[in-house]
C-alpha cells in the first residue's frame, strides 16, 4: 500500500517540495530567530522558564495560525491531517504502533524523574501548553505540510528521509545561538533526525497528524521540566537507557521497512506500465 497523496484540480496551491521547504523555513526563521529576539528582553541565565515562554509562546502560535491557514487555502487539508494507518492496511504492519507506543512509555520515564516538588503550578501549566504549541506548530510544518509535498513528487523513502533529516536541521539556528560546538551540533541534529522518523512513524502507525502532535509536546515539556531550565541533566536511569536504545533500532527498522515498500511500489509501477 502507498500513502502518496494525489494532487487535484481542487489545490489552490502546487504540490511543491519547494514552496513545503520554504514554509519550514518560514517558521524556524520565526520561532528560532524571533524567538530568540524575544528572549534577549528576559534575564536568561536567571530566569530560564520566563526566557523559554517569551521565545515560545509569542512567534509559535502566530505559526501555527499561519500554517493552519496554508494548510487550507492551499488545498492540501486532508492530506495533512490523515492517512491509511498501515497498522490496518493491507499489508498490516501492526508492529509500527510500537513507534508511539514506546515514545509513550519514554516520555512517562521522563516524567518520572521530573523534580515536581521544585515546580509550581503555574510553571507547570505553562510549560506543557508552551510545548503543546512547539508540538502542534513543528508537527503541523514537517509531518504535515512538508510530507505532502514531498509525497506528491517523491518516493515515500525519499520522504521520509528529507523530512527527518530538515527536521533535525531546523533545529541548528538554536544551537548556533546557544554556542554549542560543531560536534556536539552533529550529533543533535542526527538524534533529532530519528525522533522525526519515530514522529513520522507515529503519524503513519494511526494515520492521524495529531498523535506525533500530542507525543512531540509532551515530550519536550518532559525534558525542559526535568531540569526547569538549568543546564545541568537529569540523571539517566537503566529503563531510560533501554528505551533510547530501542527507538533508535526502531527508526532504523522503521526507515528499511518503507524503502522496501517503495522498491514494492516501482516494481507494481513498472509491472503495469510494461502490461499496458
Amino acid at each position: 500500500m502507498t500513502t502518496t497523496p494525489t494532487p487535484t484540480t481542487m489545490d489552490r496551491i502546487p504540490r511543491r517540495s519547494w514552496i513545503a521547504v520554504a514554509a519550514c523555513a518560514v517558521y524556524v526563521l520565526m520561532a528560532a530567530g524571533v524567538g530568540n529576539l524575544f528572549s534577549a528582553l528576559v534575564d536568561g541565565e536567571h530566569h530560564p522558564v520566563a526566557d523559554w515562554l517569551t521565545g515560545t509562546l509569542i512567534p509559535v502560535p502566530i505559526m501555527i495560525i499561519v500554517g493552519l491557514y496554508f494548510a487550507w487555502r492551499s488545498g492540501w487539508w486532508a492530506d495533512i491531517w490523515r492517512e491509511p494507518s498501515v497498522a490496518v492496511g493491507r499489508p498490516r504492519r501492526w508492529w509500527w504502533l510500537t513507534a508511539p507506543l514506546l515514545s509513550v512509555i519514554a516520555t512517562g520515564i521522563l516524567y518520572a524523574t521530573v523534580p515536581w516538588s521544585e515546580l509550581s503550578a503555574g510553571i507547570i501549566t505553562v510549560v506543557l501548553v508552551g510545548s503543546i504549541c512547539v508540538g502542534i506548530g513543528e508537527e503541523l510544518f514537517f509531518r504535515g505540510i512538508l510530507l505532502t509535498a514531498l509525497r506528491a513528487n517523491h518516493s515515500e523513502f525519499f520522504a521520509l528521509i528529507v523530512s527527518s533529516v530538515l527536521f533535525g536541521i531546523a533545529h541548528v539556528v538554536g544551537y548556533l545561538v546557544a554556542g554549542l560546538p560543531l560536534g556536539l551540533i552533529l550529533f543533535q541534529v542526527a538524534f533529532l533526525s530519528m525522533n522525526g522518523a519515530l514522529f513520522y512513524a507515529a503519524r503513519r502507525a494511526t494515520g492521524k497528524l495529531w498523535a506525533p502532535m500530542v507525543l512531540h509536546g509532551l515530550n519536550d515539556a518532559a525534558l525542559f521540566l526535568q531540569t526547569s531550565g538549568r543546564s545541568d541533566q537529569a540523571p539517566d536511569t537503566p529503563a531510560s537507557g533501554f528505551i533510547e536504545l530501542a527507538l533508535i533500532a526502531l527508526s532504523v527498522v522503521i526507515s528499511i521497512s518503507v524503502l522496501r515498500e517503495t522498491i514494492r511500489t516501482r516494481r507494481r509501477t513498472r509491472t503495469l506500465a510494461g502490461s499496458v
